[in-house]
């Protein structure tokens, strides 16, 4: 195997790394590209691990930009969510790839963070994480404690199957498009939150909507003006189904529900064109079967059942 294909074999690997640590899928291509042009100045022959140290030199990397990334974030205008990335379950634990993980895990702190994924989800030993973060070994444990402590009463439970969360989509966009405010209701908790994502690119919710009537007549009116796309694709985001809207052929927006026992609490829809970027190549992404187009025939058969089912009302 030569260097280029040994790089390459190990670049799925490398990628899951840095996604994790930084959630951003751009920067995490950014930091591929670096770690390649080091990996090309090695002398492969003195690496008795060479997987190892190609994912220690890249866990430095996202752990540095990481740290920048945090001021960044302070000035950041609305809701900061992560970049989504259009992904089949693969490589590491689901959990860490699971969109909805990735929110919680910006409550962490950049230290608790890059402990927390290195440990828990690569298995790293605490003497290469202690040489990534610059702490002791004996530190790092106690920062993964503390990062545990503060996820333990956060973290979802993402155990819904795809059977449901499919069904549950395609409601949800029927009730959306219908303005069936009590349809859109049942689908959800009481406590439902939507964040939106538009980075002071593009006009969008500057807070978080919380709140079950408030929610609904947000998603409503949201989704009656979302003229800005032309056509509209399910596709797999980070593993799970979620929908996206493309405006000739550039992603204007992506929408991921978050489940909790069967019912929608978390609506993330991310309109910052700059964190959809990894759904740019329509064309590549219809070919990996990744998007599959959203036509309104695929909603006749919720129509037609709402439809006898308030006439057999009717009747009664």
């Amino acid at each position: 195997m030569n260097d280029i294909a040994l790089f390459i074999s190990l670049k799925q690997y490398l990628f899951s790394i840095v996604y994790r640590i930084t959630g951003s899928y751009q920067d995490s291509e950014d930091i591929i590209q670096e770690s390649y042009l080091r990996f090309q100045k090695l002398r492969l022959g003195e690496i008795s691990n060479l997987k190892a140290y190609l994912g220690k030199m890249v866990a430095h990397l996202a752990y540095d930009l990481l740290k920048k990334a945090a001021r960044r974030k302070e000035t950041y205008i609305g809701p900061y969510l992560p970049e989504p990335i259009p992904t089949i379950q693969e490589g590491g634990s689901t959990d860490q790839i699971d969109f909805a993980f990735l929110v919680i895990l910006e409550r962490l702190n950049p230290i608790e963070r890059a402990v927390y994924i290195l440990r828990e989800a690569f298995d790293f030993e605490y003497e290469w994480i202690s040489e990534i973060v610059g702490k002791k070994p004996e530190n790092c444990r106690q920062v993964l404690k503390r990062a545990k402590t503060s996820l333990k009463d956060r973290k979802s439970k993402f155990t819904t199957s795809e059977t449901i969360r499919a069904e549950l989509l395609d409601e949800f966009i029927y009730a959306c498009y219908s303005k069936d405010a009590t349809k859109l209701s049942s689908l959800m908790r009481e406590e439902i939150i939507s964040y939106s994502d538009g980075g002071g690119k593009v006009h969008a919710a500057r807070i978080p909507i919380s709140g079950l009537e408030r929610t609904v007549r947000f998603l409503i009116k949201t989704s009656a003006n979302r003229g800005t796309a032309d056509s509209f694709y399910f596709t797999q985001a980070n593993g799970k189904k979620a929908v996206i809207g493309y405006k000739d052929n550039v992603p204007t927006f992506l929408q991921y529900l978050q489940l909790e026992e069967d019912r929608i609490s978390k609506v993330y829809t991310i309109l910052n064109p700059e964190k959809l970027r990894a759904f740019a190549n329509i064309d590549k992404l219809k070919e990996a079967g990744l998007l599959r187009k959203l036509y309104l025939s695929h909603f006749l058969r919720l129509y037609f059942r709402d439809f006898f089912s308030a006439f057999w009302n009717r009747k009664k």
